[in-house]
Protein backbone atom coordinates (compact mmCIF):
# COMPACT_ATOMS: atom_id res chain seq x y z
CA UNK A 1 0.00 0.00 0.00
CA UNK A 2 2.83 2.31 0.92
CA UNK A 3 4.54 1.53 -2.36
CA UNK A 4 1.42 2.44 -4.30
CA UNK A 5 1.17 5.72 -2.47
CA UNK A 6 4.78 6.58 -3.34
CA UNK A 7 4.19 5.81 -7.01
CA UNK A 8 1.10 7.96 -7.00
CA UNK A 9 3.03 10.86 -5.50
CA UNK A 10 5.81 10.46 -8.07
CA UNK A 11 3.30 10.35 -10.91
CA UNK A 12 1.55 13.41 -9.58
CA UNK A 13 4.92 15.25 -9.39
CA UNK A 14 5.77 14.46 -12.99
CA UNK A 15 2.28 15.53 -14.08
CA UNK A 16 2.59 18.84 -12.28
CA UNK A 17 6.09 19.33 -13.72
CA UNK A 18 4.82 18.63 -17.27
CA UNK A 19 1.96 21.08 -16.88
CA UNK A 20 4.33 23.73 -15.52
CA UNK A 21 6.77 23.12 -18.38
CA UNK A 22 4.01 23.35 -20.96
CA UNK A 23 2.73 26.56 -19.42
CA UNK A 24 6.24 28.02 -19.43
CA UNK A 25 6.77 27.05 -23.08
CA UNK A 26 3.38 28.53 -24.00
CA UNK A 27 4.29 31.76 -22.20
CA UNK A 28 7.59 31.94 -24.18
CA UNK A 29 5.73 31.52 -27.49
CA UNK A 30 3.21 34.18 -26.47
CA UNK A 31 6.02 36.60 -25.63
CA UNK A 32 7.72 35.94 -28.99
CA UNK A 33 4.40 36.49 -30.79
CA UNK A 34 3.91 39.77 -28.97
CA UNK A 35 7.43 40.86 -29.93
CA UNK A 36 6.80 40.02 -33.62
CA UNK A 37 3.46 41.85 -33.59
CA UNK A 38 5.15 44.88 -32.06
CA UNK A 39 7.94 44.75 -34.67
CA UNK A 40 5.51 44.45 -37.61
CA UNK A 41 3.32 47.22 -36.21
CA UNK A 42 6.35 49.51 -35.94
CA UNK A 43 7.40 48.71 -39.53
CA UNK A 44 3.87 49.27 -40.80
CA UNK A 45 3.62 52.61 -39.02
CA UNK A 46 7.03 53.64 -40.35
CA UNK A 47 6.11 52.73 -43.93
CA UNK A 48 2.76 54.49 -43.58
CA UNK A 49 4.57 57.65 -42.49
CA UNK A 50 6.91 57.38 -45.50
CA UNK A 51 3.95 56.80 -47.83
CA UNK A 52 2.08 59.78 -46.40
CA UNK A 53 5.13 61.96 -46.95
CA UNK A 54 5.54 60.71 -50.51
CA UNK A 55 1.87 61.39 -51.26
CA UNK A 56 2.28 64.89 -49.90
CA UNK A 57 5.40 65.42 -52.01
CA UNK A 58 3.60 64.12 -55.12
CA UNK A 59 0.65 66.43 -54.51
CA UNK A 60 3.04 69.38 -54.09
CA UNK A 61 4.94 68.46 -57.26
CA UNK A 62 1.70 68.14 -59.24
CA UNK A 63 0.64 71.56 -58.04
CA UNK A 64 4.04 73.00 -58.96
CA UNK A 65 3.92 71.31 -62.37
CA UNK A 66 0.45 72.71 -63.06
CA UNK A 67 1.66 76.18 -62.14
CA UNK A 68 4.72 75.86 -64.37
CA UNK A 69 2.59 74.56 -67.21
CA UNK A 70 0.34 77.61 -66.95
CA UNK A 71 3.37 79.88 -67.01
CA UNK A 72 4.78 77.97 -69.99
CA UNK A 73 1.52 78.25 -71.93
CA UNK A 74 1.35 81.94 -71.16
CA UNK A 75 4.90 82.52 -72.41
CA UNK A 76 4.25 80.41 -75.53
CA UNK A 77 1.21 82.53 -76.36
CA UNK A 78 3.38 85.64 -76.10
CA UNK A 79 5.99 83.93 -78.29
CA UNK A 80 3.40 82.97 -80.92
CA UNK A 81 2.08 86.52 -80.81
CA UNK A 82 5.55 87.87 -81.60
CA UNK A 83 5.79 85.50 -84.57
CA UNK A 84 2.17 86.16 -85.57
CA UNK A 85 1.46 82.44 -85.67
CA UNK A 86 -0.09 79.60 -83.66
CA UNK A 87 0.68 76.03 -82.62
CA UNK A 88 -1.01 74.47 -85.67
CA UNK A 89 0.95 76.61 -88.10
CA UNK A 90 4.19 75.85 -86.26
CA UNK A 91 3.48 72.12 -86.44
CA UNK A 92 2.73 72.30 -90.18
CA UNK A 93 5.93 74.25 -90.83
CA UNK A 94 7.91 71.76 -88.75
CA UNK A 95 6.61 68.89 -90.87
CA UNK A 96 7.74 70.67 -94.05
CA UNK A 97 11.18 71.28 -92.57
CA UNK A 98 11.61 67.66 -91.45
CA UNK A 99 10.37 66.27 -94.78
CA UNK A 100 12.70 68.46 -96.84
CA UNK A 101 15.63 67.71 -94.52
CA UNK A 102 14.99 63.96 -94.97
CA UNK A 103 14.80 64.28 -98.76
CA UNK A 104 18.09 66.18 -98.92
CA UNK A 105 19.71 63.68 -96.55
CA UNK A 106 18.73 60.83 -98.90
CA UNK A 107 20.36 62.62 -101.84
CA UNK A 108 23.50 63.25 -99.80
CA UNK A 109 23.85 59.49 -99.20
CA UNK A 110 23.86 58.77 -102.97
CA UNK A 111 26.99 58.08 -104.93
CA UNK A 112 28.14 60.86 -107.25
CA UNK A 113 26.90 58.91 -110.26
CA UNK A 114 23.44 58.36 -108.75
CA UNK A 115 23.26 61.99 -107.70
CA UNK A 116 24.06 63.12 -111.23
CA UNK A 117 21.17 61.02 -112.49
CA UNK A 118 18.87 62.92 -110.10
CA UNK A 119 20.15 66.41 -110.79
CA UNK A 120 16.77 67.58 -112.07
CA UNK A 121 15.08 66.39 -108.87
CA UNK A 122 17.69 68.16 -106.76
CA UNK A 123 17.27 71.37 -108.75
CA UNK A 124 13.53 71.27 -108.10
CA UNK A 125 14.14 71.47 -104.35
CA UNK A 126 15.37 75.07 -104.64
CA UNK A 127 11.84 76.46 -104.69
CA UNK A 128 10.94 74.56 -101.50
CA UNK A 129 14.04 75.84 -99.72
CA UNK A 130 13.30 79.40 -100.80
CA UNK A 131 9.75 78.97 -99.54
CA UNK A 132 11.02 77.93 -96.10
CA UNK A 133 13.46 80.82 -95.93
CA UNK A 134 10.77 83.30 -96.92
CA UNK A 135 8.60 82.28 -93.99
CA UNK A 136 8.93 84.30 -90.78
CA UNK A 137 8.88 80.98 -88.92
CA UNK A 138 12.33 80.14 -90.29
CA UNK A 139 13.71 82.72 -87.83
CA UNK A 140 12.13 81.01 -84.81
CA UNK A 141 14.22 79.24 -82.21
CA UNK A 142 12.79 75.85 -83.23
CA UNK A 143 13.59 76.06 -86.91
CA UNK A 144 16.41 78.54 -87.53
CA UNK A 145 19.29 76.06 -87.20
CA UNK A 146 17.35 73.37 -89.11
CA UNK A 147 16.68 75.66 -92.06
CA UNK A 148 20.32 76.76 -92.06
CA UNK A 149 21.41 73.11 -92.08
CA UNK A 150 19.07 72.38 -95.01
CA UNK A 151 20.50 75.31 -96.94
CA UNK A 152 24.10 74.24 -96.26
CA UNK A 153 23.47 70.62 -97.23
CA UNK A 154 21.73 71.74 -100.42
CA UNK A 155 24.75 73.87 -101.29
CA UNK A 156 26.94 70.77 -100.86
CA UNK A 157 24.67 68.81 -103.20
CA UNK A 158 24.84 71.56 -105.83
CA UNK A 159 28.63 71.59 -105.56
CA UNK A 160 28.74 67.85 -106.20
CA UNK A 161 26.31 68.15 -109.11
CA UNK A 162 28.50 70.86 -110.63
CA UNK A 163 31.15 68.18 -111.06
CA UNK A 164 28.84 65.71 -112.79
CA UNK A 165 30.72 66.11 -116.07
CA UNK A 166 33.75 64.65 -114.29
CA UNK A 167 31.88 61.54 -113.16
CA UNK A 168 32.70 58.50 -115.27
CA UNK A 169 29.50 56.95 -116.54
CA UNK A 170 29.08 53.40 -117.74
CA UNK A 171 28.52 53.07 -121.51
CA UNK A 172 27.03 50.54 -123.91
CA UNK A 173 27.81 50.20 -127.62
CA UNK A 174 24.71 49.39 -129.65
CA UNK A 175 24.83 46.21 -131.73
CA UNK A 176 22.69 45.22 -134.70
CA UNK A 177 19.04 44.24 -134.43
CA UNK A 178 19.60 41.06 -136.45
CA UNK A 179 22.34 39.82 -134.18
CA UNK A 180 21.86 41.53 -130.81
CA UNK A 181 18.19 42.53 -130.86
CA UNK A 182 19.30 45.87 -129.41
CA UNK A 183 16.64 48.45 -128.60
CA UNK A 184 16.27 50.55 -125.46
CA UNK A 185 13.84 48.03 -123.96
CA UNK A 186 16.13 45.04 -124.55
CA UNK A 187 19.28 46.90 -123.50
CA UNK A 188 17.64 47.95 -120.24
CA UNK A 189 16.53 44.34 -119.70
CA UNK A 190 20.12 43.02 -119.81
CA UNK A 191 21.35 41.73 -116.45
CA UNK A 192 24.55 43.75 -116.89
CA UNK A 193 22.51 46.95 -117.31
CA UNK A 194 19.32 47.20 -115.18
CA UNK A 195 17.78 43.73 -115.46
CA UNK A 196 14.53 45.66 -115.88
CA UNK A 197 13.15 46.64 -119.32
CA UNK A 198 10.87 49.31 -117.80
CA UNK A 199 13.90 51.44 -116.95
CA UNK A 200 14.62 52.18 -120.64
CA UNK A 201 13.68 55.89 -120.11
CA UNK A 202 16.84 56.30 -118.01
CA UNK A 203 18.98 55.49 -121.06
CA UNK A 204 16.79 57.61 -123.33
CA UNK A 205 16.94 60.73 -121.15
CA UNK A 206 20.68 60.40 -120.57
CA UNK A 207 21.28 60.20 -124.34
CA UNK A 208 18.81 62.72 -125.74
CA UNK A 209 21.71 64.44 -127.47
CA UNK A 210 21.84 61.53 -129.91
CA UNK A 211 18.51 59.71 -129.48
CA UNK A 212 15.65 61.72 -130.98
CA UNK A 213 13.17 58.85 -131.14
CA UNK A 214 13.24 56.14 -128.44
CA UNK A 215 12.31 53.58 -131.10
CA UNK A 216 15.35 54.39 -133.23
CA UNK A 217 18.90 53.64 -132.13
CA UNK A 218 21.70 52.66 -134.47
CA UNK A 219 24.60 50.20 -134.41
CA UNK A 220 27.90 51.48 -132.97
CA UNK A 221 26.20 54.29 -131.07
CA UNK A 222 27.81 54.60 -127.62
CA UNK A 223 25.08 55.14 -125.06
CA UNK A 224 25.64 56.50 -121.57
CA UNK A 225 24.15 54.20 -118.91
CA UNK A 226 23.14 56.03 -115.71
CA UNK A 227 23.43 54.34 -112.33
CA UNK A 228 20.71 51.80 -111.57
CA UNK A 229 18.07 53.68 -109.62
CA UNK A 230 14.31 54.29 -109.70
CA UNK A 231 13.07 56.55 -112.49
CA UNK A 232 13.32 60.21 -111.59
CA UNK A 233 10.70 62.85 -112.49
CA UNK A 234 12.29 63.70 -115.84
CA UNK A 235 12.51 60.04 -116.84
CA UNK A 236 8.92 59.35 -115.79
CA UNK A 237 7.76 62.37 -117.78
CA UNK A 238 9.64 61.12 -120.86
CA UNK A 239 8.01 57.69 -120.51
CA UNK A 240 4.52 59.20 -120.18
CA UNK A 241 5.07 61.35 -123.26
CA UNK A 242 6.27 58.36 -125.26
CA UNK A 243 3.35 56.12 -124.29
CA UNK A 244 0.85 58.93 -124.90
CA UNK A 245 2.28 59.48 -128.37
CA UNK A 246 2.13 55.75 -129.08
CA UNK A 247 -1.49 55.57 -127.94
CA UNK A 248 -2.39 58.54 -130.12
CA UNK A 249 -0.72 56.94 -133.16
CA UNK A 250 -2.47 53.63 -132.56
CA UNK A 251 -5.82 55.39 -132.26
CA UNK A 252 -5.15 57.34 -135.45
CA UNK A 253 -4.13 54.20 -137.31
CA UNK A 254 -7.23 52.41 -136.08
CA UNK A 255 -9.32 55.29 -137.35
CA UNK A 256 -7.70 55.14 -140.75
CA UNK A 257 -8.25 51.39 -140.92
CA UNK A 258 -11.94 51.70 -140.05
CA UNK A 259 -12.65 54.25 -142.81
CA UNK A 260 -14.73 52.77 -145.68
CA UNK A 261 -12.84 52.37 -148.95
CA UNK A 262 -13.92 54.61 -151.80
Amino acid sequence: MKRITILAVVAMFFAISSVASAQEEQKMKYDEWQQQIAMYTAKRDSLKNVLDKLNTDIANLKSELASLDQQYQSEMQKYYGMLQTNQQEMNAFGQKVDQLAGTIDNYMKMSDQDLCAHRADVDSLASQINGLKASRLSLSIEFYSKVQSIENNYADLKARIAKCSEVTMKTYTVGTWARNRDCLWNISKKKTIYDDPWKWPKIYVANRDQIKNPDLIYPKEVLKIPENAPLNKEEKAAARAYYAKKAHMMKANAGETSKPSK
